[in-house]
């Protein structure tokens, strides 16, 4: 189900055209199956219980290592927690991209008619272990109706023995791992960085204590789970709260009271694949003060744009997005130059600027890049021309944001990858009518820019 816009349901759906793309064949970057952890040191440092779906997942990832020395040793690297996640022969664990090609390869089966097939006549290991587990009766056959029983129940929480780990929740679980074992990760940029680090279960906070805003938020966003959200997720049934690792010390929902400015999401409430992230995209630490109108209209339009850009490639994308404090000249502004809200006990900075930075990977693993720096402004434009033109002079390249930071913030790439997609900052962008939200694309064919 795709959560509709904010508030009008007719609004015109924006389409980014990427830009540069770079051809690749194994994706953004590799992992090291070397870069291990011991799976004990894990479970302390993020609280995971003996028992938890996390600690098994890791003892399952530990346990299907591929390098034979490895394997069972009581350590585990994100390779490996990604490696046992992309084909899960025991089907404990599935994410929303190994849960739609399992759910293809089960329908081919049982397409042309056949009422049912034996639970041993799939074509592999994974999909024979999907089938007894979807043999509801327990007669050693698979019918198409078990067959859709068992995936609802899984992403219900109600399949027996079986987990379902959406792609964006996996990827912060590998960002953990990774970063335990001082790896580089899409989520986590490389350089100085004085934020307090907030590692949530389906994105990355850094939160700027001094002006009690994020610098940045990251989270992946991906087709599967755009697809495979269930239909009651809604952000009807959640509410702003304070953050609960910092408690009252944090931003609190009242700092925005009478202020004039909404509380603008960061990690935008309709990318969570279920309700527990849509309740986490409510936390205050995902907030920055945002003007209505901006956060209602063109902000809401940049944030569909992103959406369906990833719906219509059928990929993945690495989204970065968080707040600047520039003056005219685009520097830096000085501490006593904030403009402020809250009490005096704790003053919310409102950001001149708001930056997303989106790395798009496409299913045969080539990449594409691009920025936004939006300027946080009262009279943001509402009409659909105006929103285009007024995004598109928001363009910009990532270098200039890492500029602005500080920080390399997809440092894992290789330097020649970074160097042909961080320099783009052309702007092309175009709208389609909506039509019941279904993602149509409009974009040019990213095949024709995969060359060197």
């Amino acid at each position: 189900m795709q959560i509709p816009p904010k508030n009008n349901p007719a609004r015109l759906i924006p389409a980014i055209t990427e830009g540069a793309t770079a051809a690749t064949t194994s994706g953004s970057w590799r992992r090291s199956t070397a870069r291990e952890v011991p799976i004990s040191e894990l479970q302390q440092k993020f609280g995971w219980a003996e028992g938890g779906w996390q600690a098994d997942l890791l003892k399952a990832a530990d346990a299907a290592s591929p390098v034979r020395t490895r394997r069972g040793n009581g350590s585990v690297s994100a390779a490996e927690v990604e490696r046992y996640l992309q084909n899960p022969t025991d089907s404990r664990f599935l994410t929303s991209s190994v849960l739609q090609q399992q759910r293809s390869a089960l329908e081919q089966k049982l397409a042309g008619g056949a009422r049912s097939v034996a639970v041993d006549a799939f074509d592999s290991d994974w999909q024979d272990a999907v089938a007894r587990r979807a043999d509801l009766s327990g007669d050693g056959k698979l019918s198409r109706t078990e067959l859709n029983t068992f995936f609802t129940d899984v992403k219900d929480g109600k399949a027996q023995d079986v987990q379902w780990v959406p792609d964006q929740k996996s990827a912060m679980f590998e960002s953990k791992v990774a970063e335990s074992a001082g790896e580089l990760d899409p989520l986590r940029p490389a350089g100085s960085s004085e934020g307090l680090s907030l590692l949530k279960d389906y994105m990355r906070v850094s939160l700027d204590e001094k002006t009690n805003v994020p610098t940045f938020v990251s989270h992946m966003l991906s087709a599967a789970d755009l697809e495979e959200r269930p239909f009651g997720v809604s952000r009807e049934k959640s509410q702003f709260q304070e953050d609960p690792e910092l408690g009252k010390d944090g931003v609190q929902e009242t700092d925005y009271k009478g202020s004039g400015f909404d509380r603008g999401h960061m990690k935008p409430a309709a990318d969570s694949p279920d309700q527990a992230a849509m309740d986490e995209s409510h936390l205050m630490t995902n907030m920055a003060p945002q003007h209505p109108d901006l956060n209602r209209e063109s902000w809401a339009t940049l944030e569909d744009a992103v959406r369906d850009l990833v719906a219509s490639s059928g990929g993945k994308a690495y989204v970065m997005t968080g707040n600047l404090f520039l003056d005219a000249k685009g520097q830096p502004l000085p501490p006593e130059a904030l403009e402020t809200i809250g009490t005096e006990a704790r003053r919310v900075a409102v950001p001149t600027h708001n930056f997303k930075t989106v790395l798009l990977e496409h299913p045969n693993g080539n990449l594409s890049m691009f920025a936004y720096m939006v300027p946080n402004v009262k009279d943001a434009p509402k009409g659909a021309d105006e929103i285009a033109s007024f995004l598109e002079s928001s363009r910009t390249s990532v270098d200039r944001i890492e500029e602005l930071l500080g920080q390399d913030l997809y440092a894992q790439l290789p330097k020649s990858v970074q160097s042909k997609l961080e320099q783009d900052s052309s702007a092309r962008l175009a709208f389609r009518e909506a039509s019941q939200f279904e993602a149509v694309s409009l974009l040019r064919r990213w095949e024709s820019d995969t060359r060197e």
